[in-house]
């Protein structure tokens, strides 16, 4: 390994190796701008935890160190493109080490991602990690570009390329998380993998190495029974986010018949003294919750101000068509929607208290289950962006309302 990489690493420490007083040792299968990087990042933002990684190349390795300084290792499991999905060489390792501890689990989608040396340099040749160019054969085929195979991985295939070692007609393929790790080279192409449901579950686990090796097929069995249990965590994890999302959603779905009554009564959308009550429950209950009040508060306006601009559309289509001759009971709907503020934050704290904070990941889930007619792509994104940033406060003991 060259110089001038050893010290590339070294000037990461924020990104790569943070190296705090609280930080929690980890062991990481493959190496900096690898998937595995990527997905712990992913960990990472949801616990807002800070990791000391040293990463550690094959799986064989990476188990090893983990075992031998009783530490944490993380390293992929199954991969949905791969028959049968057992990654062949966590199988490998398992036949001569065994989880003790699995403690929390990432299902990431693997994008692969085109660098070069620059923007406008015809595509001779794709380095990389023969795997990961067995799973862009489409793009390959389709610019008429002949492989590098790397077999030491995607992130050296990228540190030769920025070091000098291939033709500026070379680029190199892998996670886009190699972008961080190597800041000269060009991002050329995003999602060039064949398969758009390339998916790859990981896992922080605990190591003991066997006494004994153990055979093949009782290694696949037992790494079988921790990608069980790899995802129960996922799935649980879904289905809390999920029911917070419908709560949310439910919420806004009641602006249709709020904007009814204040048509019929010729009201107008605005209330602010109702939104300072809102706000005003909202932070108390927070408070209560051990939520951040500043967040909550956030939130809550980008709800509001979400609720508010339905009802505005709402108005200026009825102005069109008229005012349906429907009921609608304000008071009986606000009871509703102080019910529904209460259920999102009490989902909102044991979500954030079991699995963590709300990552980009979701937001595809997100904009999914919000299907409340006129809300807008933007309405969304500023009300999922504003969710994202809600937190629990630290040495803080939930109180009864």
């Amino acid at each position: 390994m060259k110089l001038s990489f050893m010290f590339r690493l070294l000037a990461l420490p924020a990104l790569l190796f943070t190296l705090t007083t609280h930080a929690t040792s980890v062991y990481v299968q493959a190496g900096p701008g690898s998937f595995n990087h990527a997905a712990l990042d992913l960990l990472a933002n949801r616990q807002s935890q800070d990791y000391e990684r040293f990463y550690s190349g094959t799986p064989e390795h990476t188990y090893a160190n983990a075992a031998q300084a009783q530490s944490w290792a993380f390293s992929a499991l199954a991969n949905s493109t791969i028959e049968g999905q057992l990654v062949p060489a966590i199988v490998n390792a398992m036949r001569n080490y065994k989880v003790t501890e699995l403690s929390a689990a990432v299902h990431m989608p693997i994008e692969m991602c085109v660098f070069g040396l620059n923007k406008t340099a015809k595509i001779t040749h794709a380095a990389s990690h023969p795997a990961a160019l067995n799973q862009i054969g489409h793009w390959l085929n389709a610019h008429q570009v002949q492989t590098k195979p790397v077999p030491k991985g995607t992130n050296e295939a990228a540190r030769l390329l920025a070091n000098g070692q291939f033709d500026q007609n070379t680029v190199a393929v892998g996670s886009c998380a190699l972008k961080v790790v190597y800041p000269e080279l060009t991002l050329r192409e995003v999602s060039v993998q064949d398969n758009a449901d390339n998916h790859t579950l990981f896992g922080l686990m605990k190591m003991e190495k066997r006494y004994q090796p153990i055979s093949e097929d009782e290694a696949r069995a037992a790494l079988a029974q921790i990608v069980e249990k790899a995802n129960a965590l996922v799935k649980t994890r879904t289905d809390s986010v999920e029911e917070l999302f419908s709560h949310i959603n439910q919420r806004l779905a009641q602006m249709q018949p709020v904007a009814l009554f204040k048509a019929q009564q010729h009201r107008p959308i605005e209330d602010l003294s109702r939104e300072a009550t809102v706000l005003s429950k909202a932070l108390e209950q927070a408070r209560q919750q051990c939520l951040d009040s500043a967040s909550v508060e956030a939130f809550f306006q980008a709800q509001m101000d979400a609720a508010k601009a339905i009802q505005y559309r709402y108005r200026a289509q009825w102005l069109a068509e008229g005012v349906p001759n429907e009921d609608a009971n304000l008071d009986q709907l606000r009871s509703t929607l102080n019910q529904l503020g209460a259920a999102i934050l009490e989902t909102l704290t044991q979500h954030l208290a079991k699995h963590g904070n709300l990552t980009d990941e979701q937001a595809g889930l997100f904009n999914q289950i919000i299907n409340t007619e006129q809300l807008f792509a933007n309405d969304k994104a500023r009300l999922f962006s504003a969710l994202q940033k809600v937190r629990r406060v630290d040495s803080c003991t939930i109180t009864a309302s």
